[in-house]
């Protein structure tokens, strides 16, 4: 069960605004929501039984961090996805970067991997986001670095990804329509907010699913040395 901004402002005026909030004790903060409870020193209490839980729908959680599967008791592993989920993961702390990704989170698809936000970790990374893509439990993922070399390699070196480079909104629409790309790499030092906004919106809405020639091309060049 993940807990996002929007989510946790919610439970905050709903509480007075007295900087108390409390969540389910299963309940789990996504990263951005980690950085909101710092910024605003925010102190988090959790409730041990249903009685105690926020008057929030249980859709307001469960519908954003759990598309299939059972109830808090049946809470996914650390790392994985939610069924269909579409994955981010921010290498820093770039205010534009997460500003993009939370103008995002209303989508139910959108989802953060649960892995450390350093450069460092980009190989487990990508393993991890193949390995939720592969099993169906995710269709595609967004990487916000601040270079895009490791990322684009690493990634296009496991059969279940397709990766491009977002430069522009333009370049995004045409990995999409010819290539069928579940993975989008973001530099974000170079692209500005609503820039940022625009690529993530296109990708996320996109059809993952190559044509047969795509397919055979990329069988094609497995082959290759």
């Amino acid at each position: 069960m993940f807990v996002t901004v929007r989510q946790l402002e919610d439970l905050h005026r709903q509480g007075g605004a007295n900087g108390h909030v409390t969540l389910p004790y299963r309940a789990r903060l996504t990263p951005l929501a980690s950085d909101w409870v710092r910024a605003k020193k925010v102190v988090l209490g959790y409730s041990d039984g249903e009685a105690e839980r926020p008057a929030t729908p249980p859709s307001e959680f469960s519908g954003r961090a759990q598309h299939a599967g059972s109830a808090a008791a049946a809470a996914p592993a650390p790392g994985t996805a939610p069924t269909g989920a579409v994955l981010w993961w921010c290498d820093g702390h770039s205010g534009p970067a997460k500003a993009a990704l939370v103008a995002h989170e209303k989508d139910s698809r959108l989802q953060p991997l649960n892995v450390p936000g350093e450069a460092r970790r980009i190989g487990t990374v990508v393993k991890t986001l193949a390995s939720e893509v592969k099993t169906g439990r995710a269709t595609a993922g967004v990487l916000m670095v601040k270079t895009g070399a490791a990322a684009l390699v690493f990634a296009n070196r496991c059969p279940s990804l397709r990766a491009v480079l977002g430069t522009c909104l333009e370049a995004v629409e045409q990995g999409v329509q010819q290539v069928a790309a579940n993975v989008l790499v973001i530099e974000y030092p170079h692209q500005s907010l609503q820039q940022m906004k625009n690529m993530i919106a296109r990708f996320a809405r996109a059809s993952r699913a190559p044509s047969e020639e795509v397919r055979r091309q990329l069988e094609d060049l497995a082959s290759c040395g």
